[in-house]
């Protein structure tokens, strides 16, 4: 139901952009969560403008139709004949030409972030947008439009879809006086005459030092990595009033990539209603993995499929896909690429994507708690992660982790977080990790230690399981011995499936059955999705065999699961432990135990 306040906005704006969000919202049209969020936006928006003197923007109808009407005579490259707008696509364009900034008569939106499902049209969108600032947008000279991608053949494959499309356009007698005025290669088209330029980039070749892009319009954007490549092509645009950076990608497969944590950010915020004014957020995605097998749904990541002809040949590609990766054991491939939902699509991971993102909760009192602490205490020249356990109610349990983050086999800071895909600095800032401050780029055990007092004492916290590996704690576990050996009860745990794969499987049965919470935490998100499993024997590990990705932080974690995992049911490890003095311990270290350390002493 539409609040009543917006009546005499709806009746004001009555453009196609308006009539989309009414059936959204009416439910006329099926829409996702995160799209009927984004019209509920518009219409309060277009409410701010009369009523809200701190609202410096406006939406002009003229603009956007005139976008509109340019988009209709820009052809179709297969058909050769332009094709009419559908309604999510109407909506597209006229919030990205709509809205100014009334200050500057710039683009109010200088970020747009456009995501949906493959196959609907996305080319052809970043064909219309690309094409016309390049012709008509502002400033009158001097404008640069930016196409990126992640390589040649991806930024080489849009650019041709483009070119192809300003041809048949200049065919047109509406844009034939351009035709001579527009001159192109493989490489960019020009108006000499206006000093503008469309050329395209890719983080392959890392060009853009000294492009300052009006328009940056950033195909396939999931695959970045990192933001070094999108950095350079903004670097040099702050200052200017017609600059505008919009996305136009499907979800991905990689949790850590710099769009996700975009995604994550925005879809929040669109949530609580405090997304910033000058980010545009559009999203057409399922709203659950489930909905993968409710085919009635698929419209919500696959907007074209309003338009009947798209319907019936989207629907019966898309169940014919699902079937075969279904049958390969890939099913999250389909749910990504075709349902637009991010996930942790590596093969055995150790928890979906999903359940992390369920787990995260804002607020949660640390004070005055049970806890069970686990350690990784690593080697100088890798990560040393403390994590804590702590139960709270009807079998529930919160996870909290802190991180210390070496430098001194990356080089940098800059060059670890690149390494590990994880922004460490902003995370020091968040309170969950701390990067070192040794000139030779290590961690010292004595302030890991020095941390881990303190932080129990701020928050007072009654410890009642401290496990770690005793590998390589010695000194770290004496010093603990002399101050804490009447209060906490320590867990050396031998580092083998013996010990570790029923607390292992426990936290990921927790997590499956929603009863694991946890902070928005950028480290121990990172982790818990990179985490794979390695099980064999009916037996589960997570595999600590996966090169850069940084898994300390759960390592840690199922240390301190080994004791905590018995918290509500009476039962412990330390009995365990009295019952047997080899137990834990595989044949081979019996066996080597009766050969050379066997005594009747």
């Amino acid at each position: 139901m539409i609040d009543k306040k917006y009546d005499s906005v709806i009746q004001y704006y009555n453009d196609g952009a308006m009539q989309y969000c009414v059936d959204v919202l009416e439910d006329k049209i099926l829409a996702g969560e995160l799209i009927k969020l984004a019209c509920k936006r518009h219409l309060n928006d277009l409410w701010r403008i009369q009523n809200d003197s701190e609202f410096h923007y406006t939406y002009s109808t003229q603009r956007a139709q005139g976008m509109l009407n340019f988009s209709e005579l820009v052809p179709d490259v297969s058909s050769g004949k332009p094709m009419k707008l559908a309604r999510f696509q109407i909506f597209l364009l006229s919030m990205l030409e709509g809205w100014r900034d009334t200050r500057t008569d710039g683009s109010r939106f200088k970020f747009s972030y456009v995501s949906m499902a493959r196959t609907n049209g996305k080319t052809q969108l970043s064909s219309y947008l690309a094409l016309h600032d390049f012709l008509l947008g502002t400033p009158a000279t001097s404008r640069q439009v930016v196409i990126a991608s992640n390589n040649n053949d991806q930024v080489r494959q849009l650019y041709g879809y483009i070119r192809l499309a300003w041809k048949k356009l200049s065919e047109t007698k509406w844009f034939s006086a351009f035709k001579n005025a527009v001159t192109d290669n493989f490489n960019e088209m020009r108006i000499q005459e206006q000093n503008t330029r469309l050329i395209k980039l890719s983080a392959e070749s890392l060009g853009g030092d000294s492009i300052h892009a009006t328009t940056l319009i950033f195909d396939e954007f999931h695959l970045q990595k990192d933001n070094e490549f999108m950095n350079t092509l903004t670097s040099g645009n702050i200052q200017n009033p017609d600059s505008k950076v919009i996305i136009i990608s499907t979800a991905g497969t990689n949790p850590n990539a710099p769009m996700r944590e975009q995604y994550t950010s925005y879809s929040e915020a669109l949530r609580k209603g405090n997304l910033n004014d000058q980010t545009l957020f559009l999203c057409w995605e399922q709203d659950t993995d489930e909905e993968a097998f409710k085919p009635d749904t698929w419209i919500k990541s696959n907007p074209l499929m309003e338009l009947p002809v798209m319907q019936k040949n989207l629907s019966a590609g898309l169940f014919t896909e699902r079937e075969q990766q279904i049958a390969e054991g890939t099913l999250p491939q389909f749910q990504v690429k075709n349902m637009n939902r991010w996930q942790n699509a590596q093969k055995n991971a150790y928890i979906p994507l999903d359940l992390i993102d369920s787990s995260i909760i804002k607020d949660f009192d640390l004070r005055n708690r049970d806890v069970y602490l686990g350690m990784d205490l690593s080697l100088n020249n890798d990560d040393t992660s403390l994590a804590a356990l702590i139960p709270y109610e009807n079998g529930k349990f919160f996870i909290w982790q802190h991180s210390f983050i070496p430098t001194r086999i990356a080089g940098s800071i800059e060059a670890k977080e690149k390494q590990d895909q994880i922004n460490y600095r902003e995370a020091e800032r968040e309170g969950y990790a701390t990067v070192t401050t040794s000139r030779f780029g290590t961690i010292n055990q004595d302030q890991v230690f020095r941390y881990m007092l303190e932080i129990v004492d701020k928050y007072h916290w009654n410890v009642l399981g401290f496990g770690y590996d005793a590998w390589n704690a010695g000194s770290f576990v004496r010093s603990l011995e002399d101050l804490h050996s009447d209060d906490w009860k320590l867990f050396p745990i031998r580092q083998g499936a013996r010990s570790l794969s029923e607390p292992t499987k426990w936290l990921q049965d927790t997590f499956n059955d929603h009863k694991i919470k946890m902070y928005d935490d950028r480290v121990l998100r990172a982790g818990l999705s990179n985490a794979i499993i390695d099980a064999k024997d009916n037996q589960m590990l997570i595999d600590k065999n996966i090169g850069s990705k940084k898994i300390d932080m759960v390592d840690a974690l199922i240390d301190a699961c080994y004791q905590g995992m018995w918290h509500f049911t009476g039962y412990t490890n330390e009995q365990i432990d009295k019952k047997s003095p080899f137990a834990g311990m595989s044949n081979q270290e019996i066996n080597d135990h009766f050969k050379n350390d066997f005594s009747f002493g």
